[in-house]
């Protein structure tokens, strides 16, 4: 039979849409600050908004009317008929804000509107209105919200630890922040401020003064006008791109927004600038017609939908390219000269006489290309003919097999018993040894991947781990996000060999790293940054603890890999290949890509 739900019942179910954790409270006030025309707010949270989540600002403040209507759902100043829907310029249009936090928690709301003697102080929980009485205060609003979801056992349960919580507020308050440079936030948890930025004049400034002075050698201008859009703001040095994906923001019409589509538009435009893995940060500004977007397609208005999505990414790929190539990061080619530059023969590989049939590099230019300048020395690097057939299994027939001399790099058999299978190192990235069925070719950089993979999995399940001590303690200093993120679970983090600790004011002191990571201070840098990326981009879903487990290891063998030498002595090579064998899947990487493959004889018949 159907019936209509009570206001207790509905009003809970539209919580859930608005009220997922305290960090969307952070949203939701903080937004109707900055429609209210403050000035300056303040945010004050208490164990990561579980106890106290505290908003205080200086705009125009309500009457006690008003103060008691705007408890009631779709109570709003914004919107009068339909028409006005297309024009919404501001935050919190929908009226849900308030109604949907005293569904969930204790709310106190004192306001005192601009030009009036005394204020008002209205008190709602979740069974509905409390009181309101006149009070003394300041022009403007103060909002407490107290005890969120203590009425919801099961929602308080799922909330996470109050590191991650914390992380989630910082983050919705920079994204305020960044949009609203010329206005004063502050941000304090537990009696102890995070942020307190004052009005910034330009939005580089703000920037600065939430990323750190560090970025502004990083910034990168980016501006374009066109009829459909008005794009501004900032890109990143290429050569500062970072492994996490941390500083990547886009906003329309002052209002921050996530898109994977534009995101791909801006790596577009990156294309072989930066490493594969790696982000570079930008700050992109979209100013348009109201009526060209819809900012009402989420329940939290993190996504958005534009009228002209594919002109659009065009434009932001254009504008964001014409930006690197301004200073000099995308090179250019000039094919108005009817010539291409010598190529010079390396000094290393010069023979006597080879300065005179080096490559021109002119198409159809006469010269043949004297190939033996340009490869190794045969009395430096030889292959015993009679090692090779030995270790293949043939026959020893001098002569009976092809000159190979020069075309590899054959290592000293050192510690193998006789008749051991010599390695070679073919350009760095894969090394070559003889088997019985032919000849096993492995990719180094794939090879290490599935090793130190394998490694991690074990470690994280290990109760003593081994960690590299680094020789001088490394301290390093993150956003506060970052920070966060990274002290979320220390316990963790040992299990995999990260030693470090907590420093102060979102400081770290790195004294050690797990096996596979450099213990300069260049390399402790990177391998921070390469664990954050490692710990944001991990499986969210706590309950496939063996999935996030995976997860973890496979990011971690990627980021060390990335760092590591291919440059192989002999004995290494041997070891690496012996290693790989050892492990319990050793033809695949952790990516799902070959870390082997035997060319046989018949392969060899084919191209012969």
């Amino acid at each position: 039979m159907l019936k209509i739900l009570p206001p207790n019942i509905s009003n809970l179910i539209a919580a859930g849409e608005v009220v997922q954790r305290p960090s969307s409270v952070v949203k939701e006030l903080l937004e109707n600050a900055i429609d209210a025309g403050a000035g300056s707010v303040s945010v004050i949270v208490e164990d990561a908004g579980k106890t106290l989540i505290q908003v205080i600002d200086d705009g125009c403040g309500m009457t006690a009317e008003e103060a008691r209507l705007c408890f009631e759902r779709h109570a709003t100043s914004k919107i009068s008929d339909a028409s006005d829907l297309d024009s919404i310029m501001t935050y919190g249009f929908r009226g849900e804000a308030l109604p949907s936090i005293a569904a969930v928690a204790e709310v106190t709301l004192r306001t005192r509107r601009k030009g009036t003697e005394t204020g008002t102080e209205t008190v709602f929980t979740p069974s509905g209105f409390v009181s309101q009485e006149e009070a003394a205060m300041p022009e403007g609003t103060n909002i407490a919200v107290r005890n969120i979801f203590y009425s919801l056992p099961a929602r308080r349960k799922f909330l996470k630890s109050d590191n991650t919580e914390l992380r989630q507020i910082v983050a919705e308050f920079s994204h305020v922040a960044l949009c609203r440079p010329e206005v004063g936030v502050r941000l304090a948890h537990n009696g102890k401020d995070i942020y307190n930025l004052k009005r910034a004049n330009t939005l580089k400034q703000r920037i600065l003064e939430i990323e750190g002075k560090d970025m502004v050698k990083e910034l990168i201008d980016v501006s374009t006008s066109t009829r459909i859009i008005t794009v501004s703001g900032f890109v990143g040095n290429p050569q500062d791109a970072r492994r996490s994906a941390g500083n990547q923001y886009f906003f329309v019409n002052g209002r921050y927004f996530r898109s994977p589509y534009f995101h791909k538009a801006v790596m577009k435009a990156y294309d072989k600038l930066v490493p594969e893995g790696s982000y570079p940060s930008y700050y992109l500004f979209f100013s348009t017609a109201p009526e060209n977007v819809d900012v009402n397609i989420h329940p939290s208005k993190t996504e958005v939908k534009f009228d002209n999505e594919t002109e659009i990414f065009e434009i932001l790929t254009a504008v964001v390219r014409e930006a690197l190539g301004r200073n000099s990061f995308i090179p250019t080619i000039d094919f108005d000269h009817d010539f291409l530059p010598d190529i010079p023969v390396p000094e290393q590989f010069r023979r006597s006489g080879a300065g005179q049939t080096g490559y021109s590099g002119r198409p159809g230019s006469g010269k043949r290309t004297d190939y033996g300048a340009i490869l190794p020395d045969p009395h430096v690097f030889s292959v015993p003919s009679a090692q090779v057939q030995q270790s293949a299994g043939g026959e020893d027939e001098a002569g009976s097999g092809p000159d190979v001399d020069g075309y590899g790099q054959i290592f000293e058999d050192s510690g193998m018993s006789a008749g051991g299978a010599g390695i070679v190192r073919i350009s760095n990235r894969y090394i070559a040894t003889p088997m019985r069925s032919g000849l096993l070719i492995v990719d180094v950089r794939r090879a290490q991947e599935r090793i130190f993979y394998e490694r991690y999995l074990r470690q994280l399940d290990d109760s003593s781990p081994i960690s590299h001590q680094v020789l001088f303690p490394c301290e390093i200093t993150l956003s506060p996000e970052r920070y966060h993120l990274l002290m979320e679970d220390p316990e963790r983090l040992r299990r995999l060999g990260f030693d470090i600790e907590p420093a102060g004011d979102f400081s770290i002191s790195v004294k050690g790293l797990p096996e596979g990571f450099g213990t300069d201070d260049e390399a402790v840098r990177r391998a921070v940054d390469d664990i954050v990326a490692a710990l944001m981009d991990a499986v969210p879903d706590a309950l496939d603890k063996a999935a996030a487990r995976e997860d973890m290891a496979r990011k971690l063998a990627r980021s060390a890999v990335s760092g590591a030498d291919l440059h192989l002595s002999g004995d290494e090579a041997r070891l690496l290949v012996d290693t790989l064998f050892s492990c319990a899947e050793p033809e695949i990487s952790p990516s799902g890509r070959k870390c082997m493959f035997i060319l046989t004889e018949q392969d060899i018949e084919k191209h012969l």
